[in-house]
């Protein structure tokens, strides 16, 4: 029997704003958490050892929860979830200037996903990462992956995942000006780009087998594409 050496600790640090609901039907303008329960599952697909998940709220006491959590946690990597834009209930950018943390990447050219942050606190001999994913499911998703994962696997000494491309079936409608990570489907031949692909959906990448990264402008029928495979939906696991 192969073992799997042990992956880098993570800690999950979700959210418990006013306006989400771990359990029932939504309702008067509240909506369900649902990224937070697929959040530890899918870093454990990545080949991270979750230790634990703190629920935050989006109040100031939520922040000084926040910040003891960044400040004191065990683990390698804090994972963070929503509060990354700038708005008044936005804490983790006030918080990590309070923790004195080094941020390595603030906000990115992707949609969705363009809020996403990586911070490094501490020294770099004992540093302690915080990855700040956006609180939209999709744009989680592809902060996890370009983010969270390379970072758990250069901590573990692990390679990065082999690039490739595939040609694109249909054309695909692009950003102005930013990337855009769009759910696909491979076939033998092709990637078959999905509906549903939202920053706030999760059913897009229900049904997908990766992403695909389309270019400003968009991508014309036949164009190659590179592509960003789910490991929680391909069955692979941080190899």
């Amino acid at each position: 029997m192969v073992t799997r050496a042990p992956g880098p600790r993570v800690e999950i640090l979700g959210p418990s704003g006013t306006k989400l609901l771990t359990e029932g039907c939504p309702h008067d303008g509240l909506i369900r958490d649902a990224l937070s329960p697929m959040l530890g599952p899918w870093i454990t697909r990545l080949g991270a050892d979750v230790i634990g998940t703190r629920r935050l709220g989006d109040d100031p006491a939520g922040a000084e929860a926040l910040l003891e959590a960044v400040t004191s946690s065990t683990a390698d990597v804090v994972v963070t979830t929503g509060g990354t834009a700038s708005g008044p209930v936005d804490h983790v950018h006030p918080v990590l200037e309070r923790a004195g943390a080094e941020l390595l990447v603030d906000g990115v050219a992707v949609r969705p996903g363009h809020p996403m942050l990586l911070a490094r606190i501490g020294d770099r001999e004992a540093a302690r990462h915080v990855v700040g994913l956006p609180g939209n499911p999709l744009a989680a998703v592809s902060g996890l992956l370009t983010l969270a994962e390379p970072l758990l696997r250069a901590l573990a000494g692990r390679r990065q995942r082999p690039r490739y491309t595939v040609p694109v079936e249909g054309d695909v409608p692009g950003h102005p000006y930013d990337t855009r990570l769009v759910p696909v489907l491979l076939t033998d031949e092709h990637a078959v780009p999905l509906r549903y692909n939202g920053p706030a959906m999760l059913r897009g990448v229900a049904g997908a087998d990766a992403l695909a990264v389309v270019p400003p402008h968009g991508a014309r029928s036949g164009q190659e594409l590179e592509i960003l495979d789910l490991p929680w939906a391909s069955g692979g696991c941080f190899t």
